[in-house]
């Protein structure tokens, strides 16, 4: 073949949809699409100026949509009140506003309002609040700087509606996405529920000292506990219950840098006490090892919920201890 029509050909190759679908942001380790979590996240490039929907199922990453986006005034990731910086990092959505809700000719036809400042944001003792995803008018500028919010039009607030489940689609803001190749980002996912299931194991056998390996020493705090008086905690509870069983439904997993937003159902059962709930665990990366700085956990008694975590813990070919979705279930 000749040399030039060989290195045209290449380079067509490279530069086609299908090549470049093989790439997806860092962020998107795994998703859950099911009855309770959605398979859709939204993420947000603010150098590029673009906010993208992504779906990912099982070993599949789709670029659904892509949306020019305006964002904070200032550069930088956001760490004070009022420094007109759009934060950084993996959030949720908490509500919705439109209609005599909003003001039109601020934010457009509808807005989201997220979760900032996260857990990590908290930690690192960054403040400010009401960073929304919203729309502006036609008549307006997308280039004029926001005050903190990540902004499109009307036409593309409605399309990212179709896709936005309050509570449980991710909103991941980059000051620029890292794109990986869909290997490299099914072998990170693969780290992280390898990660899950040693915990799980080490929680299930009753061995606190594996189980405690799972915990940044320095970090961990939840509860009011530090590493120390978590480690007594678990420890009596290991005590006074003679079988521990735990189980959980595939994890929504996502990072940005190296820290990792980890949301999962949970069943947990010992001989004297039984609930069902959400569990989020959140990682930091810590000399190449994840760490667990915090975890949370909330009941739950929804039957959406049940009927995702039954599906895929049957998937897996493990037990369901819990007899029915209306079950009182509490921590």
């Amino acid at each position: 073949m000749n040399k030039i029509l060989f290195i045209v050909l290449l380079l067509n190759f490279l530069c086609s949809p299908l090549f470049a679908e093989s790439t997806v942001p860092n962020n998107l380790l795994s998703l859950a699409g099911g009855p309770y979590y959605t398979p859709y996240a939204i993420v947000v490039d603010k150098t590029a100026r673009l906010t993208s929907i992504w779906k990912v199922e099982d070993k599949s990453y789709t670029k659904v949509a892509e949306f020019i986006s305006d964002h904070g005034k200032k550069e930088g990731d956001k760490h004070k009140l009022g420094d007109h910086r759009t934060p950084e990092g993996v959030y949720f959505f908490k509500d919705m506003y439109e209609g005599s809700n909003l003001n039109y000719e601020e934010y457009g036809l509808r807005a989201f309002d997220t979760n900032y400042p996260n857990l990590f944001d908290k930690r690192e003792g960054k403040t400010g609040s009401g960073i929304w995803l919203h729309a502006i008018p036609d008549s307006k500028s997308l280039e004029r700087g926001s005050r903190g919010c990540v902004v499109v039009r009307n036409k593309a607030i409605m399309e990212v509606s179709r896709f936005v489940d309050i509570g449980k689609t991710p909103f991941i803001v980059n000051d620029a996405v890292e794109f990986i190749n869909t290997d490299k980002a099914l072998r990170e996912r693969k780290r992280v529920q390898d990660f899950i299931s040693n915990w799980q194991n080490a929680w299930q056998s009753k061995d606190i000292e594996s189980y405690m390996s799972f915990y940044s020493k320095e970090r961990f705090w939840s509860l009011k506990m530090n590493w120390k008086k978590w480690k007594a905690y678990k420890s009596e509870l290991n005590k006074n219950y003679s079988s521990i069983s735990v189980n959980f439904s595939q994890p929504v997993a996502l990072r940005h840098k190296g820290e990792y937003t980890v949301r999962m159902l949970q069943e947990y059962q010992s001989d004297l006490h039984k609930d069902f709930g959400e569990k989020i665990l959140y990682l930091k990366e810590e000399d190449g090892k994840l760490q667990i700085i915090a975890e949370k956990w909330t009941a739950l008694n929804n039957k959406l919920a049940f009927e995702q975590f039954e599906s895929d813990v049957k998937k897996s070919g493990r037990k369901i201890s819990l007899k029915s979705e209306s079950e009182t279930r509490t921590n």
